[in-house]
């Protein structure tokens, strides 16, 4: 009689390395080129970003979102409060 398969369970991973980007993800939602992300990570700013291999690097969405909310530029609401600065 053949044994019965036993079942490993697996970690399940985490929420902030469950959603890992490419660089080439990042270029497309941000607009910036795939070069410079690459000159950013040798200088070592912008984005945050994992190193997994010699030619493996990667982002966490939860990075880039932070990155993005810095940011933000805000507005006035009121178009008069603006004129009255001019």
């Amino acid at each position: 009689m053949a044994s019965a398969a036993k079942l490993v369970k697996m970690p399940s991973v985490s929420a902030p390395m469950a959603a890992l980007l490419s660089a080439e993800n990042v270029a497309g939602i941000t607009g910036l080129s795939i070069e410079t992300l690459a000159q950013w990570r040798s200088q070592r700013k912008g984005i945050p970003f994992i190193k997994i291999s010699r030619n493996c690097v990667r982002y966490r969405q939860a990075d880039l979102e932070a990155w993005l909310t810095e940011r933000i530029v805000r507005v006035e609401a009121d178009p008069s409060i603006a004129e009255r600065r001019l």
